[in-house]
């Protein structure tokens, strides 16, 4: 009768364990699709793939119901979707679509990443008006945009790098507030042509790491400067501002 007992008891268990196994089994599987599609969807936004990043954007939104269906919302909000809003204004910003961020109230975001991005996003579409006032010799205008440059997306910049990592972990944020805090490389910016760029070369997404600030972490479009030959940008943003 003892035999019995505990054969059941054992067998029981390991029925028990097995259930839990198998259950286990499908939330680690969907971590690790998670983690694979992260690094994929942050490769594509630092390659400024239009396409790849929306791509990106919509797996993961797919990975995030598996976790809701499974009762694990929770956990999904609070540790490893809780950047999305993040992931789908960088999209934005790579579709042009800059009315779209400005929607997301990114500014009522008390957060560095925020602020860059929104700064990003500013600077564009201002950079298209000043591009279309230009070709009208619209010099009122003109200046007009460079003073909203100057006081408003400079500030976001700031924010960037008084709050953020700083320029060793993520330098654009100091090369883009130094930018947009001089006159006349502001000006130069805004009358440069916007940059196209088809290819990036860096590692790909097996060594990147997802988020915002150097290399593959980088979100948004490629640096605002004039040309990538100028010495003197960024150079101010190795001190804190404030």
């Amino acid at each position: 009768m003892r035999t019995d007992k505990r054969s059941k008891f054992w067998l029981m268990t390991g029925l028990i364990f097995a259930v839990l196994s198998l259950l286990l089994s499908f939330p680690i599987s969907w971590l690790a699709d998670y983690s694979t599609h992260l690094n994929q969807f942050s490769y594509g936004v630092k390659s400024h793939d239009r396409d790849e990043a929306q791509k990106g954007l919509e797996t993961l939104k797919e990975d995030y119901n598996h976790f809701v269906k499974w009762k694990l919302q929770y956990l999904a909000d609070r540790f490893l979707f809780n950047k999305m809003y993040l992931y789908e204004a960088g999209v934005a910003v790579l579709n042009e679509d800059y009315e779209k961020v400005e929607k997301d109230d990114l500014k009522d975001r008390d957060e560095w990443e925020a602020s860059y991005i929104l700064g990003i996003s500013k600077f564009w579409a201002l950079h298209a008006a000043y591009q279309e006032a230009m070709s009208k010799k619209d010099k009122t205008k003109m200046n007009l945009i460079l003073g909203v440059v100057l006081e408003e997306v400079r500030s976001d910049f700031e924010k960037c790098v008084k709050d953020g990592p700083g320029p060793t972990e993520n330098y654009d944020c100091s090369y883009d507030y130094d930018m947009t805090s001089d006159p006349d490389k502001a000006k130069r910016a805004l009358a440069n042509p916007k940059p196209q760029i088809k290819y990036i070369l860096g590692p790909g997404p097996d060594g990147d790491k997802p988020g915002l600030g150097k290399g593959p972490q980088k979100k948004g479009p490629p640096k605002m400067g004039p040309n990538d030959n100028d010495k003197d940008a960024g150079q101010g943003g190795a001190r804190k501002v404030g």
